[in-house]
Formats: structure tokens, C-alpha cells, sequence
């Protein structure tokens, strides 16, 4: 990454909270969306949607008391880490064939004044939260095992939350946001440190 991009995610970072902060007094105190969050995760990446601009990103972010799922959806001019996939595995096929879903997916993926608040309705949806999430599912679980996830730091507007215990491939998560990726960095290693 250049030091203006860079520098441009630090003033972003700035002004966002980090989702251990957001998610602190889980689940005593449920967080209301929408809202922005930034966190360490390792992410998958998942081309192959009919609408070539869709991107989904899939991940799991370890807080001391909460396991944090992603399920994050943007156009294909996002940073991308990882390898796009020609097709789609069975599980995320059926959930889209609800016609509520694919609705979600159009307003998170695409750039449009009303995105937002189009968004949050079409989530509000009874199943559809939970549809994207066995879709996220699905997807995160056909990578293992056949891909290392890429170490990042995402920052992401969250259009809604689903509250776990939720199977995201072999990992458990207490909740998985759904949203759109402001940027993603890939993470500095240690190897990276040391050059």
C-alpha cells in the first residue's frame, strides 16, 4: 500500500470504533445498525456471482469474549485479497434463490444515495439476515481446507448483525455482521515487519 493510502485509512480509522468497542458490552447491550466498525479479520474472497461487480468477503474476528463473523458484500473495485472462485458452492446457490435476498445483495453491492437506507429495509426482511449468513456459510466452508484466509484489517459499514451461536465453516461465531467494505488492508506479518 502507498503512505496516502494509508494515511487515508488512518483518518477514516479515526473517526470510526474498532468492533471490540462497538460489541463491548455484548450481549447485555445489542448494538443498533447501521453503523461503522473496523477489525482484524481473516478473510476469504468469493467472485463468481452473476453480477460480476459482487464480491463477497467472509471471515472470522477473535475478541477476548466474542467470536465475530463477516459477510461482507462489495463491488469487485474493493481492495481485493485472495482468489476469485469460478462458481458457487450448492449451498450458497439455494440461498439465493430467495428473491428477498438477491434484493439485499443489489442494494450492498451497489453505489446509489439510497443504498443505505434501501439496505437496512431489505435486511429487515424476516429470513433474509439469516439466508445471507447461510450463504456466507456455505462459501466460508468451501474454502477451508483448500485456501489459507488472508490475515486483514477491514473496515466495514455494518447494515445489520445476526446474533449467533452461528457455523461459519468449522468456526463458531457469537455474531456475524453483514455489510460493505470500506477498505481492506492486507495485515503486516512478522516477515513483513522484518524487511
Amino acid at each position: 500500500m502507498s503512505d496516502s493510502h494509508d494515511a487515508a485509512i488512518d483518518a477514516v480509522r479515526q473517526q470510526i470504533p474498532s468492533v471490540a468497542q462497538v460489541f463491548a458490552m455484548w450481549p447485555a447491550a445489542v448494538p443498533t445498525g447501521p453503523f461503522a466498525v473496523y477489525g482484524d479479520v481473516d478473510l476469504y474472497q468469493t467472485g463468481g456471482f452473476e453480477d460480476p461487480r459482487l464480491v463477497l468477503y467472509t471471515g472470522v474476528g477473535r475478541l477476548p469474549t466474542l467470536t465475530v463473523g463477516w459477510c461482507l458484500f462489495g463491488a469487485s473495485r474493493n481492495v481485493q485479497p485472495g482468489k476469485d472462485k469460478d462458481s458457487l458452492p450448492s449451498g450458497a446457490r439455494e440461498a439465493l434463490s430467495d428473491i428477498a435476498v438477491v434484493r439485499a445483495l443489489q442494494l450492498l453491492s451497489v453505489d446509489h444515495p439510497e443504498t443505505d437506507e434501501a439496505a437496512v429495509e431489505a435486511l429487515a426482511a424476516p429470513g433474509v439476515t439469516g439466508s445471507l449468513v447461510t450463504l456466507a456459510s456455505a462459501v466460508h466452508q468451501d474454502h477451508e481446507g483448500r485456501a489459507v484466509p488472508f490475515g486483514c484489517e477491514v473496515g466495514t459499514y455494518v447494515y445489520a448483525h445476526h446474533q449467533g451461536p452461528v457455523n461459519l465453516g468449522t468456526v463458531t461465531a457469537d455474531v456475524v455482521l453483514i455489510g460493505s467494505p470500506i477498505w481492506i488492508a492486507k495485515a503486516e506479518t512478522k516477515e513483513d515487519q522484518a524487511q
